[in-house]
């Protein structure tokens, strides 16, 4: 299903049906007092993982911008006993930048509209429009939705799954402190950018963090190159300066994510449960297809995710049930269905779109129009010019026929988003944190 057809729901739906059904089994009401905790606990991940994981886009107010693949466990007496969670391919670039009308995930505005004066006071926060990470879609409010009432059921859910009150603050420190990144003043100056250990807004993410702030600012606006003797401090322009102060944000949201998901799983899949899994049944909600005016790199990769689902609904409805209907001597119609594979192999192939695009990001002056020319070079023509095409008018897009519709893709930022490298020098930084989480 495309973007906002209702796949989130339907996987919600679909939970709390196991959950409930698993109530009504009257065998033994004190085991399944027991077993409603546990079922509490899976309900909740869902509140958690789309504060965290979705945002408001021009197609859906609850877009979900990760992949997601829980499996609801199952001891011998077919009892639900826990669950675990796999994620994919989070949006980290949503934290940095929202098109119009859209906006960051919805942890951050909940927590601006949940958090009390003095605890908002104590994290050097004010308003949404105050926020660079926050206010570049223009639109902060969804209609219908009360951000201060969705704060208190994801802090509720927070809770039910383990994760103590003093642990969700030091969570909404790390959270604060992005905010704070993001509005860091980096100084132009004609070759090189600057940016002092006391500018504000780092001084206070640092402080939040738990981070030495000489450092970190130097890694915004330095690089250091390892040779085999030795090592090669550089200075980075404006620009590039901005992409390393992007970068570390992005880093530290998606580990915070990574973090959350494993304490969810800790919880819901300890040992103990672990050792009595006798079956699951497995919910995949991803993200839908996409297809917008400008569509990027991250588009790309949602799009090549539904590309490789659909092969695999292919394989499985239609290609091995046809299959046993014909073993087993069934009357039927066949149903035709388009093979994508061509697409697949020219994404995939050892000179497809993405290891075109690994080769150029490797290169230390890879461009997006050098990738492009690549592009137009190795693939607008047979057998891949079936799937693959050069638009008629400009050098700054290519188009590839999905399988639900073609799709004209625009290369700026691809090699960027791409590498989306930390250097060495804010990673050691970071490992220094003296905040625990």
């Amino acid at each position: 299903g495309e973007s906002g057809a209702g796949k989130t729901v339907s996987a919600k739906y679909i939970m709390r049906y196991f959950a409930s059904v698993e109530q009504n089994n009257e065998e033994n009401a004190h085991h399944n007092l027991e077993m409603s905790e546990t079922e509490k606990k899976i309900l909740a991940t869902n509140p958690i993982m789309e504060s965290f994981g979705n945002a408001k886009t021009t197609r859906n107010d609850n877009s979900s911008r990760f992949g997601k693949y829980l499996e609801i466990l199952f001891d011998n007496e077919t009892s639900i006993i826990g669950a675990r969670i796999r994620t994919y391919l989070l949006e980290r670039s949503r934290l940095v930048f929202q098109p119009k009308s859209e906006r960051n995930y919805h942890i951050f505005y909940q927590l601006l509209a949940g958090l009390t004066n003095e605890e908002k006071s104590q994290l050097k926060l004010t308003g949404v429009e105050d926020y660079h990470y926050m206010n570049q879609g223009g639109e902060a409010q969804i209609k219908g939705i009360d951000d201060a009432e969705e704060y208190q059921t994801t802090v509720e859910a927070l809770s039910l799954v383990g994760i103590s009150k003093d642990t969700q603050y030091q969570l909404f420190k790390i959270l604060a402190a992005l905010l704070h990144i993001g509005n860091v003043e980096i100084k132009k100056t004609r070759n090189d950018a600057s940016l002092s250990s006391d500018e504000p807004n780092l001084a206070i993410a640092c402080e939040l963090l738990g981070i030495d702030s000489f450092n970190f600012a130097k890694w915004i606006t330095k690089k250091q190159i390892n040779t085999r003797s030795e090592k090669i401090v550089s200075n980075l322009n404006y620009n590039q300066a901005l992409v390393a102060r992007d970068s570390v944000a992005k880093f530290i949201y998606s580990a915070l994510f990574e973090w959350l998901v494993d304490n969810i799983n800790t919880v819901l899949c300890n040992p103990e449960v672990a050792s009595e899994i006798n079956s699951f049944i497995g919910v995949l909600d991803i993200y839908g297809f996409e297809h917008f005016e400008k569509n990027s790199f991250e588009q790309f990769c949602i799009n090549y995710a539904n590309e490789k689902l659909q092969q695999e609904f292919n394989q499985h409805v239609f290609k091995l049930e046809q299959e046993e209907y014909v073993k087993e001597e069934i009357e039927w119609s066949f149903i035709e269905f388009n093979d994508n594979q061509p697409c697949i192999d020219l994404i995939e192939n050892k000179l497809g779109i993405l290891s075109l695009l690994d080769e150029e990001s490797r290169l230390p002056a890879g461009s997006d129009e050098t990738w492009t020319q690549k592009l137009y070079q190795t693939l607008d023509k047979p057998p891949t010019n079936t799937v693959f095409s050069k638009p008629r008018f400009g050098q700054t897009k290519f188009v590839v026929s999905h399988y639900a519709l073609d799709v004209s893709y625009d290369v700026e930022g691809f090699i960027e988003k791409n590498r989306d490298t930390v250097s060495d020098g804010h990673l050691e930084v970071l490992k220094a944190s003296t905040n625990e989480t």
